[in-house]
């Protein structure tokens, strides 16, 4: 019987300890996920450096995912020809998403979640809240 409480308490420890390896740590900044389609895009960044990049994702997505207004949308990148960021609010970014067929869409996004990207010297990782424009290439 004792034996089966140990064999229990390793089991137990073992998938909790196994589960803790993405708390309170962030993605390597070596490592970008790559996403199904390869999406060139030029990002300014708040403090005005410009950079271009390749493989570019939100969240390793190739879609801007967020609210809009009650709603859940998904703006897929094929369709998008700038993203812009407009405001902070508590946990959210509101973007103003234009698309290739000059409509304008504002969406809320978690201000925390990434984009991430290649760039010639390397890896690149931002947050939206760390973001001023974002265009796609056609």
């Amino acid at each position: 019987m004792k034996s089966y409480f140990t064999l229990s308490v390793i089991i137990i420890s073992f998938i909790f300890l196994t589960g803790m390896g993405e708390l309170g740590g962030s993605a390597p900044v070596d490592k970008i996920p790559i996403p199904k389609k390869d999406f060139k895009v030029v990002v300014v960044d708040r403090e005005g450096v410009r950079t271009s990049l390749s493989e570019f994702s939100h969240e390793g997505k190739i879609v801007i995912a967020g609210k809009r207004g009650s709603a859940n949308v998904a703006i897929p990148f094929e369709t998008i020809s700038q993203v812009e960021l407009k405001s902070l609010e508590g946990n959210e970014a509101m973007v103003a998403v234009s698309l290739r067929e000059a409509k304008n869409y504002e969406v809320k996004v978690d201000k925390k979640s990434k984009f991430y990207g290649k760039a010639e010297f390397g890896t690149f990782q931002i947050e939206i809240k760390d973001l001023k424009l974002i265009t796609f290439h056609p």
